[in-house]
Protein backbone atom coordinates (compact mmCIF):
# COMPACT_ATOMS: atom_id res chain seq x y z
CA UNK A 1 0.00 0.00 0.00
CA UNK A 2 2.76 2.35 0.70
CA UNK A 3 4.27 2.59 -2.95
CA UNK A 4 0.76 2.45 -4.50
CA UNK A 5 -0.88 4.98 -2.56
CA UNK A 6 2.55 7.42 -2.94
CA UNK A 7 2.08 7.14 -6.71
CA UNK A 8 -1.25 7.86 -7.03
CA UNK A 9 -2.15 10.56 -4.05
CA UNK A 10 -0.62 13.16 -5.94
CA UNK A 11 -2.80 13.00 -8.53
CA UNK A 12 -5.62 14.18 -6.24
CA UNK A 13 -3.45 16.67 -4.24
CA UNK A 14 -2.87 18.06 -7.53
CA UNK A 15 -6.79 18.53 -8.12
CA UNK A 16 -7.28 19.97 -4.55
CA UNK A 17 -4.32 22.49 -5.08
CA UNK A 18 -5.63 23.63 -8.51
CA UNK A 19 -9.06 24.09 -6.83
CA UNK A 20 -8.65 25.67 -3.90
CA UNK A 21 -5.04 27.57 -4.68
CA UNK A 22 -3.91 26.57 -1.31
CA UNK A 23 -0.79 24.17 -0.08
CA UNK A 24 0.51 24.87 2.59
CA UNK A 25 -1.89 23.19 5.23
CA UNK A 26 -1.36 20.17 3.29
CA UNK A 27 2.09 20.05 3.24
CA UNK A 28 1.96 20.62 6.99
CA UNK A 29 -0.45 17.83 7.26
CA UNK A 30 1.26 15.60 5.02
CA UNK A 31 4.39 15.84 7.02
CA UNK A 32 2.88 15.46 10.35
CA UNK A 33 1.32 12.67 9.57
CA UNK A 34 4.45 11.27 7.92
CA UNK A 35 5.85 11.82 11.10
CA UNK A 36 3.11 10.13 13.19
CA UNK A 37 3.65 7.15 11.20
CA UNK A 38 7.86 7.03 11.27
CA UNK A 39 7.62 7.81 15.31
CA UNK A 40 4.74 4.79 15.88
CA UNK A 41 7.45 2.81 13.72
CA UNK A 42 9.80 3.20 16.25
CA UNK A 43 8.26 0.62 18.12
CA UNK A 44 7.83 -1.93 16.13
CA UNK A 45 9.39 -4.95 16.65
CA UNK A 46 9.27 -8.37 15.43
CA UNK A 47 6.69 -9.54 17.46
CA UNK A 48 4.46 -6.39 16.18
CA UNK A 49 1.15 -7.77 14.26
CA UNK A 50 1.81 -7.58 10.20
CA UNK A 51 -1.71 -5.75 10.72
CA UNK A 52 -0.08 -2.57 12.44
CA UNK A 53 2.65 -2.78 9.77
CA UNK A 54 -0.10 -2.36 7.06
CA UNK A 55 -1.68 0.56 8.38
CA UNK A 56 1.46 2.23 9.15
CA UNK A 57 2.20 1.85 4.95
CA UNK A 58 -1.05 2.56 4.06
CA UNK A 59 -1.13 6.03 6.17
CA UNK A 60 2.68 6.30 5.39
CA UNK A 61 2.21 6.52 1.69
CA UNK A 62 -0.93 8.75 1.78
CA UNK A 63 1.43 11.32 3.73
CA UNK A 64 3.80 10.95 1.15
CA UNK A 65 2.46 11.16 -1.74
CA UNK A 66 0.90 14.25 -1.50
CA UNK A 67 4.69 15.49 -1.07
CA UNK A 68 6.27 15.81 -3.79
CA UNK A 69 3.35 17.61 -6.16
CA UNK A 70 3.12 19.60 -3.02
CA UNK A 71 6.95 20.54 -3.33
CA UNK A 72 6.82 20.84 -6.65
CA UNK A 73 4.03 23.41 -6.55
CA UNK A 74 6.03 25.26 -3.84
CA UNK A 75 9.33 25.60 -6.11
CA UNK A 76 7.27 26.80 -9.02
CA UNK A 77 5.42 29.38 -6.51
CA UNK A 78 9.29 30.92 -5.57
CA UNK A 79 10.63 31.31 -8.56
CA UNK A 80 9.85 34.12 -11.16
CA UNK A 81 8.54 33.10 -14.09
CA UNK A 82 11.84 33.07 -16.61
CA UNK A 83 13.14 30.56 -14.15
CA UNK A 84 11.07 28.34 -13.59
CA UNK A 85 11.83 25.21 -16.28
CA UNK A 86 15.55 25.61 -14.59
CA UNK A 87 14.18 26.01 -10.94
CA UNK A 88 11.43 22.96 -11.56
CA UNK A 89 14.46 20.84 -13.41
CA UNK A 90 17.03 21.31 -10.66
CA UNK A 91 14.48 20.02 -8.14
CA UNK A 92 14.14 17.15 -10.07
CA UNK A 93 17.51 16.44 -10.64
CA UNK A 94 18.48 16.80 -6.80
CA UNK A 95 15.42 14.61 -5.76
CA UNK A 96 16.97 11.81 -8.35
CA UNK A 97 20.64 11.89 -6.74
CA UNK A 98 18.78 12.15 -3.47
CA UNK A 99 17.35 8.86 -3.99
CA UNK A 100 19.89 7.19 -5.72
CA UNK A 101 22.40 7.84 -3.20
CA UNK A 102 20.42 7.79 -0.04
CA UNK A 103 19.79 3.74 -0.18
CA UNK A 104 23.39 2.84 -0.78
CA UNK A 105 24.48 5.06 2.48
CA UNK A 106 21.62 3.81 3.92
CA UNK A 107 22.04 -0.17 3.18
CA UNK A 108 25.13 0.29 3.97
CA UNK A 109 24.92 1.26 7.64
CA UNK A 110 22.04 -1.55 7.69
CA UNK A 111 24.10 -4.15 6.64
CA UNK A 112 27.31 -3.43 8.91
CA UNK A 113 25.57 -3.34 12.00
CA UNK A 114 23.63 -6.14 10.95
CA UNK A 115 27.04 -8.21 10.52
CA UNK A 116 28.17 -7.13 13.69
CA UNK A 117 25.63 -7.65 15.83
CA UNK A 118 25.01 -11.00 14.07
CA UNK A 119 28.70 -11.81 15.26
CA UNK A 120 27.72 -11.81 18.88
CA UNK A 121 24.42 -12.89 19.21
CA UNK A 122 24.64 -16.37 17.54
CA UNK A 123 24.74 -18.88 19.89
CA UNK A 124 27.67 -19.67 22.24
CA UNK A 125 27.55 -23.53 21.35
CA UNK A 126 28.33 -21.82 18.01
CA UNK A 127 31.55 -20.03 18.41
CA UNK A 128 34.81 -21.76 16.89
CA UNK A 129 32.36 -24.27 14.98
CA UNK A 130 30.73 -21.46 12.31
CA UNK A 131 33.80 -21.56 9.43
CA UNK A 132 33.75 -18.89 7.42
CA UNK A 133 31.52 -20.13 4.62
CA UNK A 134 28.63 -20.28 7.02
CA UNK A 135 28.99 -17.53 8.41
CA UNK A 136 28.91 -15.25 5.20
CA UNK A 137 26.16 -17.32 4.39
CA UNK A 138 24.60 -16.40 7.85
CA UNK A 139 25.88 -12.81 7.12
CA UNK A 140 23.34 -12.20 4.36
CA UNK A 141 20.05 -11.04 5.27
CA UNK A 142 18.30 -13.03 2.64
CA UNK A 143 18.54 -16.32 3.82
CA UNK A 144 15.73 -15.78 5.88
CA UNK A 145 14.14 -14.67 2.32
CA UNK A 146 14.74 -18.00 0.46
CA UNK A 147 13.48 -21.34 1.43
CA UNK A 148 15.64 -23.17 -0.26
CA UNK A 149 18.73 -21.04 1.81
CA UNK A 150 16.83 -21.92 5.13
CA UNK A 151 16.17 -25.58 4.52
CA UNK A 152 20.35 -25.81 3.90
CA UNK A 153 20.66 -24.16 6.94
CA UNK A 154 18.36 -26.49 9.33
CA UNK A 155 20.46 -30.07 7.38
CA UNK A 156 23.54 -28.41 8.23
CA UNK A 157 22.18 -27.84 11.64
CA UNK A 158 20.80 -31.12 11.79
CA UNK A 159 23.91 -33.13 11.01
CA UNK A 160 25.90 -31.77 13.58
CA UNK A 161 24.61 -33.28 16.72
CA UNK A 162 21.54 -33.89 19.10
CA UNK A 163 20.57 -30.26 19.49
CA UNK A 164 20.67 -29.21 15.75
CA UNK A 165 17.13 -28.26 15.99
CA UNK A 166 17.36 -25.90 18.91
CA UNK A 167 20.79 -24.42 17.54
CA UNK A 168 18.42 -23.67 14.00
CA UNK A 169 15.83 -22.07 15.74
CA UNK A 170 18.36 -20.08 17.91
CA UNK A 171 20.11 -18.92 15.08
CA UNK A 172 17.31 -18.04 13.15
CA UNK A 173 16.03 -15.70 15.99
CA UNK A 174 19.25 -14.22 16.20
CA UNK A 175 19.30 -13.69 12.40
CA UNK A 176 15.87 -11.73 13.10
CA UNK A 177 16.95 -9.66 16.04
CA UNK A 178 19.86 -8.90 14.22
CA UNK A 179 18.36 -7.82 11.29
CA UNK A 180 15.79 -5.57 13.45
CA UNK A 181 18.90 -4.11 15.16
CA UNK A 182 20.48 -3.01 11.38
CA UNK A 183 17.08 -1.44 10.44
CA UNK A 184 16.74 0.45 13.44
CA UNK A 185 20.46 1.88 12.91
Amino acid sequence: PFGVLMAFVGVPTGFLIARTKRYKRMFVMSYALLLIVLSGCMFFGEKTPMVWGLAAATLGGIGLGAVPTLKTVVVQCVVPKRLLAIATGAYFFSVAMAMSISPAVLGSVMNLAYAEKLKTSLPAELNGKVDDAMMSSLGNSRVLLSKQAMQELERTFSTTDGDGPARFRQTVQAIRSSMEFGLRM
